[in-house]
């Protein structure tokens, strides 16, 4: 009886995907769609930890009264000083301005005039209904200078996570296609957006869950700085077969998890890795299953446990998690993820000097806030031990110590810099963070170095960029020595 009624189930699936796969979309609602893709020309002059020069990308139109276009934060690129042009089905460009980027999530705000848009442009609703499995969706994808493509597909996992990223919320589809559609949305047949396209291939697509948007559209239309909380863990999904097999939970506790979330697809959430220095660290550990929050169950879906981090109104979480065959309770202090943006960077002897971000912090293995140094530009006078060909890296140094005083701050170092260029000749200590190699070899591990530096008066005079949250821009100023 059970293998007829998995069969039965199977024949059901696969009607219901070919059935959606095969979905005929309205031409109005394709031709909508082309006109409210844009083009999204990013000309970066100054990048904190990417490679600096020009990217190209897409956005969508989602409120023509205030300006705003969506699209991907890898997109205008995080931390950067840029000019952002907007491309439209005519061929009219248009100057925007970045307003918003989340710090986690891939996803940004461009602004323009709204005088601007074409007339013929619709504004996208973005749909506040979950995505289906299997259903029937097409992407627009908008090359600089040519004309929008469209590409049909269906929705096969409606909760999937990638590792070269923060952990959020994403839906994977599948798409044959040609041409990227970064930045652009996943549309369902009434050419809503579903889902923000982020990434993808020549056979699948990964979008954003919209929460994500919707959470900072609510406050940024009353004109307040989205609310993102976070406790430092970096979560991922996990099989609850494994969390039996391997990590001794019970079948008791394996079948209430499941009735009280029927859709989890056997999944739960699971702590991945710890960013240093974040209250998680030395509360949670890597294997954690996420049990419940402030005594409420918590299911597999990211999405909905960001959206209650960031809801909750106390200082502190209660975290009810499953470690090493038992159940505990661990009370979990928040941190504001927007107080760990870069907001202020330093060009000196042809490198950028920043504090990390929880981005950069995640690719380096540091805390939040550390002091460091990315080559921004082919000449500088820090030695930073590389191959050529590995200059312009996420990272180069973290700095220790200039003429054997510490330097832990930013600010700190502004002050330093006009007696360091007067002097000339300085030491500076750090750590590298390029990896180095010979022939075949490589070696990745973190030497501390001391190096004798030459002022160069030559290159660009040390200069200060801030990032200014009123008129939503950097501001720049040269460091008076």
């Amino acid at each position: 009886m059970r293998y007829i009624k998995s069969v039965v189930l199977g024949l059901f699936l696969t009607v219901h995907f070919i059935c959606y796969g095969k979905s005929k979309f309205k031409p109005s609602v394709i031709e909508n769609a082309k006109r409210s893709v844009v083009s999204v020309d990013t000309r970066a002059a100054l990048t904190a930890y990417t490679p600096p020069g020009e990217a190209y990308g897409n956005g969508v139109v989602i409120d023509k009264e205030a300006g705003y276009i969506l699209t991907s934060g890898f997109t205008v690129g995080p931390v950067i000083v840029a000019d952002y042009t907007i491309g439209f089905f005519n061929g009219i460009e248009a100057p925007a301005k970045l307003i918003y980027y989340d710090t986690w999530a891939d996803f940004a705000l461009l602004q323009i005039d709204p005088s601007l848009f074409p007339k013929e442009v619709q504004a996208v609703k973005l749909s506040s209904k979950n995505p289906l499995l299997g259903q029937s969706v097409f992407t627009i994808a908008k090359q600089k200078n040519k004309k929008a493509i469209h590409y049909p597909g269906s929705i096969d996992d409606t909760n999937y996570s990638i590792e070269w990223t923060m952990p959020q919320h994403f839906i994977r589809v599948s798409i044959p296609s040609k041409s990227g559609a970064s930045g652009s949305l996943i549309f369902n047949e009434a050419g809503e957006g579903i889902a923000l396209n982020c990434a993808g291939s020549d056979t699948m697509h990964i979008g954003l869950h919209l929460n994500y948007v919707h959470h900072a559209l609510s406050a940024l239309k009353a004109k307040k700085i989205p609310v993102r909380k976070h406790i430092g863990a970096l979560l991922t999904t996990y099989s609850l077969d494994n969390a039996v097999r391997y990590d001794h939970l019970s079948a008791a506790s394996q079948k209430t998890y499941c009735t009280e979330f029927p859709n989890a697809k056997n999944k739960i959430l699971q702590v991945g890795s710890i960013l240093k220095g974040t209250p998680a660290d030395h509360r949670l550990l890597p294997g954690d299953l996420i049990w419940a929050l402030n005594g409420q169950l918590v299911g597999p879906n990211l999405v909905d446990f960001d959206s209650a981090v960031n809801k909750s109104s106390k200082d502190q979480l209660l975290l009810t998690i499953f470690r090493n065959g038992s159940f505990h309770e661990v009370a979990i202090p928040c941190y504001d993820l927007n107080s760990h943006r870069v907001a202020k960077m330093v060009q000196f002897g042809g490198i950028t000097f920043f504090q990390t971000d929880d981005m950069c912090s995640t690719l380096a293995g540091l805390p939040p806030k550390t002091l460091v140094g990315c080559i921004a530009e082919p000449n500088t006078i820090f030695n930073a031990p590389a191959f050529h060909n590995d200059h312009f890296k996420i990272l180069a140094m973290r700095l220790l110590a200039m003429n054997g005083q510490p330097i832990q701050s930013l600010d700190a170092l502004i002050e330093w810099i006009p007696q360091l260029v007067h002097q000339k000749y300085f030491t500076v200590e750090y750590i590298n963070y390029i990896p180095l190699g010979h022939g075949m070899w490589r070696k990745f591990v973190h030497n501390r170095y001391k190096d004798n530096v030459e002022y160069d008066p030559n290159l660009a005079p040390p200069k200060v960029w801030e990032w200014d949250p009123i008129h939503f821009e950097w501001k720049g100023q040269e460091i008076a020595l």
